[in-house]
């Protein structure tokens, strides 16, 4: 209004003429609407490149970042007050606070304090750890649902596939990196455990980024960030979802770690809970589960796959009563079963016992474990420790060991034996098979659980080795102890 009463003025005045008055005022509006489109442009050129540069991968990290953890341990040094601090990653894979992460990253910790985007630190407490798979399960009390990674598949991946690392490398929170898929069914070792059938990737990793998700395109986890090659760029290696799977029910361990007996198995590589199958005569088989059977929901928990059903099993005991919101032929069923007690092995009387282990020596090649007592020993004797130098032939290769007595178990509770070889290994107590490491191949420790009462147990431990180097070591941990070799007091036999 202001200049139009100027140019008003300017007319009356004789200033200019209407002519002039008419183009003056063809400017001025010319003027506005330019100065205005300009404006127009400018904002939309910004939501344009705002919009290119909110690409998928953002939209991905975006998604996925709320559901990793970053973690921090302190281990005490010695009585002086020394403190180690360690860091690394984990990644939630349900919505009630489990976290999934590496053995190594917790390395004899107990507890420590996990860090997600955007909320106070938490204290998370251990679960379930397996050495002889460097996979470990933690916990967080959050009180509330959390976001959690969808555990995918790795059966189908490809070399070149995109992926993402997002973790804790060097203790900076919450960092990523990406990539793609390079290298399948790759080896490596970690803290002396030998792991095959790893995934590799040329996404960043540092120290640690360990026990951190490897996350495709899908925003799926489909791997666990364990370690790099020291001596080259960018190759680094994952547990893969799929060997996640089918070791989650050894590492969780339900019905040994809680003292129970529900006797199913359900399909860990599947989408969703299956039931493949039911131990004659348990709890499960008398309440009327059958196999085939979809678990939908375990105590009105929705259960997506069985990764999910094992964890519904943490904390429940003997005499529970579990109801399985079941699926059979497209029809819903709800079915209640009572969770037995867990038979514990009886301990038989120490009365005549003697330390050490008897043992056996065989002379034969053999790419597996024989049958040791179908074949003629070529010397026999006691020792006070298992070990591979019990016997040996002259040029230290193709011959075998075989270790019977028993061992003693100071306490009620849970326990975990590992069996260190080169070549197979396996160890039995009473019938049961509790650690398997046979097969030819380098030194390699593997683990198994048991629960047993105080007292001695009938003990076997076969050994082979065929070439190469040659080891053979037990150890355990248990109530109230962490993992050491099986001291000479623990090993007994029947003269």
């Amino acid at each position: 209004m202001f200049l139009l009463d100027i140019l008003r003025g300017a007319l009356i005045f004789g200033m200019m003429s209407l002519k002039t008055f008419l183009f003056v005022c063809l400017l001025v509006a010319a003027g506005g609407s330019i100065a205005w489109a300009d404006q127009d442009q400018k904002d939309g050129d910004d939501v344009e490149k705002s919009q290119a540069r909110y690409t998928p991968l953002v939209k991905l990290v975006e998604r996925c970042l709320p559901a990793v953890a970053s973690l921090q341990t302190v281990q005490a040094q010695d009585s002086a007050g020394v403190f180690t601090m360690g860091v690394g990653s984990a990644s939630l894979i349900h919505e009630e606070g489990y976290l999934l992460t590496n053995n190594h990253v917790l390395f004899r910790m107990h507890e420590g304090q996990a860090f997600l985007p955007g909320r106070p630190p938490m204290l998370f407490r251990i679960i379930a750890t397996m050495s002889s798979e460097d996979l470990a399960l933690v916990k967080v009390d959050a009180g509330k649902s959390l976001p959690f990674l969808k555990l995918g598949r790795s059966h189908d991946l490809m070399l070149g596939e995109p992926v993402v690392v997002i973790g804790n490398p060097g203790g900076l929170v919450h960092s990523v990196s990406e990539g793609i898929v390079s290298g399948l069914n790759r080896s490596t070792a970690v803290a002396g455990t030998f792991l095959p059938g790893m995934v590799q990737t040329s996404a960043a990793v540092s120290g640690g980024n360990s026990g951190g998700p490897l996350i495709n395109a899908l925003g799926e986890q489909i791997g666990v960030i364990t370690s790099k090659k020291l001596d080259g760029e960018n190759i680094n290696f994952a547990i893969t979802a799929d060997r996640v799977r089918e070791v989650f029910p050894t590492l969780l361990s339900a019905e040994l770690r809680y003292g129970f007996r529900l006797g199913l198995q359900v399909e860990m590589l599947k989408s969703s809970a299956v039931v493949g199958g039911v131990s004659e005569g348990s709890p499960a088989e008398k309440a009327g589960v059958e196999s085939g059977d979809w678990i939908e929901a375990v105590d009105g928990r929705e259960v997506g796959h069985g990764v999910d059903f094992h964890l519904a099993l943490v904390g429940k005991a003997s005499g529970e009563r579990l109801d399985l919101k079941i699926q059979r032929n497209g029809e819903h069923k709800n079915i209640e079963v009572e969770l037995g007690e867990l038979e514990l092995l009886e301990p038989v009387a120490e009365e005549g016992m003697e330390s050490g282990l008897k043992f056996e020596g065989f002379e034969d090649s053999w790419d597996a474990l024989p049958d040791f007592d179908e074949l003629n020993p070529v010397v026999n004797g006691v020792v006070k420790i298992p070990t591979e130098e019990a016997y040996s032939t002259e040029n230290r290769e193709n011959y075998g060991i075989q270790f019977e007595g028993f061992v003693k178990i100071p306490e009620e509770g849970l326990y975990t034996f590992y069996t260190s070889s080169d070549d197979g290994s396996r160890l039995s107590i009473g019938d049961e098979v509790v650690v398997n490491n046979d097969g030819l191949h380098a030194v390699q420790r593997k683990s198994g659980l048991v629960r047993l009462p105080a007292g001695l147990h009938p003990v076997t431990i076969s050994f082979f080795e065929q070439g190469g180097d040659e080891e053979l070591v037990i150890s355990w941990e248990g109530p109230g102890f962490s993992l050491q070799v099986v001291p000479e007091d623990a090993w007994f036999h029947m003269p």
